[in-house]
Formats: structure tokens, sequence, C-alpha cells
């Protein structure tokens, strides 16, 4: 439910009425000073607003600009955000507020109306988008909120005091995991990377883990596909070879990882992976057992969970002439499809190739994040958090950047962990 607090921010009209500061042009034109008036808090106590508020989402604080009596004349300005405030409210009263960053609120109308014989002004709003991203526990941030006239009734009303001050105190640790945003179908954004320089990366005796971490704002109702590690099978004259593929299909969120030219998909197992959360898949596959269509091979673990395992339906060994390469003119990675019918509406975060199948505890110690990477046990791991630029940096230490086209406008995005 949106929340609102009402504060009424004072106007002055020259010559309607005087208040106790006054000041004079070049011409003798008397004109008042207005001052802000706060019923709840008084002129100069910011309007405190909270970490949960802004994260239930909806939130929003709205407030008016007052005349002390009616004007003959029609009254109209906009308001801005003027960051210089916030170094001189601090010096003024001894605080160290910090200027609140932009992509924490929006004022989606920032013109005001004082009709004539009137003496307030429409609503103003501003509005909090939900995220706190990039906010330091500890810190409180300011928002300060001026006014300032029309330069065509500039002689005659004078709001050059006027301020208005929003503070946002931080009272927690806030662990935001970026990552790329696949919110809105573009084929700019779903496309494959290459390696550079036609590495050919070899997947030795087939033995690998894949992981990826993903952030859905809602599935829909057709094949929801996330991302494709990519290669070829070199038993095969190099068929082009997925060697995890990740989709959800239907609404629900009933997740599938296949590995389409073997054949091998991983039913859920009536699971779904649910909306508004990170969540961590992982994939390991065990070369040992490729070579045959009875043992386990492939597990897939959710948040550390073993979800599903099956066998291999599609012979691959680990010889040497059985395995799984990627490079040439093939690609590392495939970021959503090129179809409007299978966009993924969420970011995709930490993706992560290892040379060994890992087990479940090394799965679940690090859900999150990996500490210390190191290029001996990873064939590349891609953090996705640049939050901005084209390239996507390999944290390996193996150099397998992936970028985008020149010119690509990259979507980026950052959501709370739980």
């Amino acid at each position: 439910m949106k929340k609102t607090i009402k504060n009424l921010l004072t106007l002055c009209a020259a010559g309607v009425f005087a208040l106790a500061s006054v000041s004079c042009s070049d011409d003798e034109t008397t004109a008042v000073r207005p001052n802000v008036s706060l019923p709840e808090a008084g002129s100069q106590t910011p309007v405190a607003v909270t970490c949960d508020e802004v994260l239930a989402g909806n939130y929003s604080h709205s407030f008016t600009l007052k005349l002390d009596e009616p004007s003959d004349i029609v009254a109209m300005g906009d308001i801005r955000v003027d960051p210089a405030l916030v170094d001189a409210y601090n010096a003024e009263h001894g605080t160290a507020y910090v200027l609140m960053p932009e992509n924490i609120y929006r004022i989606p109308y920032d013109n005001f109306v004082i009709a004539a014989g009137q003496t307030e002004s429409n609503t103003l709003t501003v509005e909090f988008t939900g995220s706190l991203y990039g906010l330091q526990k500890g810190t409180t941030y300011l928002l300060p909120i001026t006014a300032v006239i029309d330069e065509t009734i500039a002689d005659r009303v004078d709001c050059s005091d006027v301020a208005h001050y929003i503070a946002l105190d931080v009272d927690r640790e806030l662990i935001y995991t970026p990552g790329l945003s696949m919110q809105n179908y573009s084929s700019a954004m779903y496309r494959t990377l290459s390696i550079p320089n036609n590495e050919v990366v070899t997947i030795e005796g087939n033995t690998h883990t894949f992981e990826m971490r993903i952030f859905c704002y809602g599935w829909h109702s057709g094949t929801n596909y996330i991302g494709t590690w990519r290669g070829q099978d070199t038993n095969n004259n190099n068929e082009a070879f997925s060697g995890c593929e990740v989709r959800v299909t239907g609404e629900e969120g009933n997740s599938n990882i296949g590995n389409r030219q073997c054949d091998l998909t991983l039913a859920s197992q009536g699971k779904t992976i649910s909306t508004g959360t990170w969540h961590t898949i992982s994939i390991t596959c065990d070369g040992t057992q490729t070579g045959q269509r009875q043992e386990v091979a492939y597990r897939y673990y959710l948040d550390g969970e073993l979800i599903a395992e099956a066998a291999p339906t599609k012979r691959f060994g680990p010889t040497s002439s059985q395995r799984f390469q990627v490079g040439y003119t093939l690609t590392g990675f495939q970021f959503g499809y090129a179809s409007s019918g299978y966009y993924f509406n969420g970011l995709i975060g930490e993706i992560r190739m290892w040379k060994d199948c890992l087990t479940q505890e090394e799965i679940r110690s690090h859900l999150r994040t990996v500490e210390n990477p190191s290029k001996d046990e990873m064939y590349a791991y891609w953090k996705l958090d640049e939050g901005e630029g084209t390239t996507l940096k390999d944290s390996s230490g193996n150099g397998r950047d992936l970028t985008f086209p020149e010119g690509t406008e990259v979507a980026w995005g950052a959501e709370l962990e739980d």
C-alpha cells in the first residue's frame, strides 16, 4: 500500500503579507523571504524514511507548497534537488549527511501551481524505487528539495529560502548481487559471446561443473530460456554441443536443465524456482560416467540442494577423442534465446565454469560468490558485477573476458540478497 506523508512548504507572494525576514532588490522592491512550514517535524528537521519502508516497495512521500494568504496571481514553478544544500545543512547543524543517490528515488511530476485566490499547490510526490543498492550501513542520506519560481513572476514571488529535506538512515548491511538485466527482450542482449582470440578451451575428460545465479521477476507461460555454455563435440565431427542449457518452463517456474545434443534433460522432480529472490543453479558432470548410459553422470543442484540426477543418453566418453571443446566458430556463453517467446524476465549473475565435478559440500561453500577464484580450478568465472560497459570480466585469472559488440546498450541491474 502506498504510504504518503503530507507536509507543507510555504511560498510567499510579495506585498500580500510580511514575515520576519525581508530583503530588498536594487530597485527597492520589497520581496518577502518565505520559510518552510512542516507541522510534523519543524522547518529544518528532515522527514525520516526507513529502510523497511523503502524495501517494502511502493513507498512515497507527498507534500504541497502553501501561501499564508491568497494571492491575486498564479504562483507557479518547479521543485528540484539541490546537492549543494547537503554541505550547507551539515555545516549549520553539525551533521554528516550524504547526498541521496539518484537511483533511490524519482520525482514523477516536478511542476507546482497555486491558483490565484488559493493558498495550496497541487500535490508533489517523491517516489522511492524500492532499491537501496550502493548504500552503506551507518550512513544517513539526505535529499534536499528546493522550489524555483517561474521567471515570469520572479519579481513578485521569492522562494529562494524554501527547502524541504528527506533523510534515509541505513541501519543494516545491505548485500546486493548485481548482474545482467534480461527483463526486456532485446536482440542486443540476447546473443552469444565468444571467447577472445578464437581460443579453444578443452573440457578434459568431460568432467566439469557449471554454475550461475538467477533472479526472476516473473515466469511467462512459454520457455524461459536463460543461457547455455556452448561448444563442440570432438567425438562427432565437432558437432555443436550445448554443455549446459538452462531453461524454465511455464509460469510456475518448473526448471529444466538440458544438454540438447546428447538429449539429456534433468526434470526438476516437481520443484519450482521461486520469483523475487536469488537462486544458485549448479550442474555437475562426472566425466568418468559419460562413456556409458547406466550410471549417474549429471546432477542438478538448486541453492545447494540436490534436485535431480541422470545418466547420459548419449555416449560421451573420457578418451582423448571424446571431449568437449569451446571455441573457434562456437562460443563461450549464450545469453538468452533470440526469440521474444523465449525471453527471461530477470537478472543473470555469477557464471562459473569449474574444472572439477564439485561435491554438494563444495557447492554449498560458495552459493553467493567465490572469494578466492583460481585459474587452476576454473575454466572461467564471470561475476557480471561491472554495472556498466560492454565487457564481462573473467575473474578466474584465465583472461577469458566476454565482450558485447561495440555500441551495444548493455542493461545492468542488482537485487538484494535474502
